[in-house]
């Protein structure tokens, strides 16, 4: 009986302790809270926004505000309360009700970089002073869009959910543009009278104003939230091919490819450019020319503006390596808008496009590559011998040993496609089959 009443009281006091420990730590994670958010509403006050947002809002509720947390950086994320009668909507339909909320994302500096969410639901149980609700935990029930305001009041972002899910960017085409397009992102109320708070969606291959980040950059431009861009949705490899044959045609990829090729012809080296958004001419950007003095390997330049493609050569006239796959997958996952690579090998131009980046990085971790000093990234023996028995049967010619890898990353689903540049100049996908007799032959789209 005395151990049973002694191991009691141990229980009890230790558990008064761990108790006190606990109310010790959240009261010193109340007073961190309340620091981090008097610091954002005090730097506000003194930095007057010309948000659009703030002009329909009563208050800043100050009291709800929402520390946000990633990767070591800090945001502030604060509800608004609209003004009487005001209401806005991302499309003209009553059954739609948005909220709004503003987004402070500290700098190094202590300063902050200011955006207004704008979240829009049909869900007339959601609740914009949930603190459990955020734009880095969306939950499993949010459907509707999200809008992202930049200061400027240009668009960051505008995108369409499904149960937590992104399933589509919102007010955005595909189709390369030069022209700006008036959109009415959402339409204001205020008493009787609605109005279109007239922002501007400039495409994102435009030169313009809000226009040189790629598709889905969300939202800080340069961090601290989504530094690597918000992820693309899959796209169907006929659609990659098409896309690349876009690529193809600009003037700033035939200039990339072609000082490139000269200068592996040159002096037997491999080189690399980089490829970004368009200049005021329309033609894609370059980087400057790049080699580490090696005919095997190169590095890329990620930091160009609006860089998503990167072109270069094997100047040994040898087929994609292993190591251009998993470089591919890496550039992809480091920058959402990086998803293609160009290579130029055997007097023809071949592409990688990362056309699924959770399949390619389920298929990374799956299958992560052999690594030897000194030596690029190789296929474990897993991928490395189905490839091998295939060229065994088909030829072990550039086209053959790429037709052999796309085939082997095809029945493991690593969201890659294989592409080749044909005289037309459009880039046609590189998929093969076995037929009954044994022979192997092209899969068009």
């Amino acid at each position: 009986m005395k151990k049973t009443i002694r191991k009691s009281i141990t229980f009890l006091a230790l558990g008064t302790a761990v108790f006190f420990a606990c109310c010790q730590n959240d009261e010193i994670g109340k007073l961190e809270q309340d620091s981090a958010v008097s610091d954002a509403r005090e730097w506000l006050e003194s930095n007057p926004t010309s948000l659009e947002a703030l002009k329909y809002a009563k208050t800043i509720s100050w009291e709800n505000a929402i520390i946000l947390h990633n990767n070591g950086e800090q945001a502030i994320e604060v509800p608004l309360k609209l003004a009487e009668g005001a209401t806005a909507n991302v499309v003209q339909d009553e059954d739609f009700k948005t909220y709004m909320r503003l987004l402070l994302i500290k700098n190094a500096d202590s300063s902050y970089k200011v955006f207004a969410i704008v979240y829009t639901t049909k869900d007339n149980a959601f609740n914009n002073d949930d603190k459990t609700f955020d734009i880095l935990t969306l939950g499993s029930k949010f459907s509707g869009y999200i809008t992202i305001q930049k200061n400027d009041n240009s668009i960051a972002y505008s995108a369409e959910f499904d149960n937590g899910e992104f399933s589509g960017l919102h007010n955005y085409s595909a189709e390369p543009s030069t022209t700006n397009r008036l959109v009415c992102t959402y339409y204001v109320t205020v008493g009787p009278y609605t109005t279109c708070s007239n922002w501007v969606w400039y495409p994102d291959y435009t030169s313009l104003p809000g226009g040189n980040l790629p598709p889905g950059y969300m939202p800080g431009i340069s961090g601290p939230l989504w530094p690597n861009g918000y992820p693309y949705p899959p796209i169907d490899p006929c659609a990659a091919a098409v896309k690349a044959s876009g690529v193809a045609a600009n003037a700033g990829f035939a200039s990339a490819r072609d000082a490139v090729a000269a200068a592996g012809a040159a002096n037997g080296n491999e080189h690399s450019i980089t490829l970004g958004t368009p200049g005021a001419s329309g033609t894609y950007t370059n980087s400057a020319i790049r080699t580490n003095g090696s005919p095997n390997g190169v590095s890329v330049n990620e930091s160009l503006a609006g860089a998503f493609a990167a072109i270069h050569n094997h100047p040994n006239n040898t087929a994609l390596s292993s190591g251009d796959i998993y470089a591919a997958v890496t550039l992809n996952t480091k920058n959402t808008a990086f998803s293609t690579s160009f290579i130029i090998t055997g007097g023809e131009t071949y592409a990688i496009v990362v056309n699924n980046l959770a399949q390619a990085q389920a298929f990374v971790k799956q299958f992560p590559p052999d690594l030897s000093p000194n030596y690029p990234p190789e296929f474990p023996d897993a991928i490395f011998n189905p490839i091998f028995n295939i060229t065994s049967e088909i030829g072990n010619s550039i086209d053959s040993k790429t037709a052999a890898i796309g085939s082997v990353l095809d029945q493991n689903n690593a969201g890659i496609t294989l592409m080749k540049l044909g005289p037309d100049g459009k880039f046609a996908r590189i998929k093969i089959q076995k037929n009954p007799n044994g022979t192997y032959s092209y899969v068009p789209c």
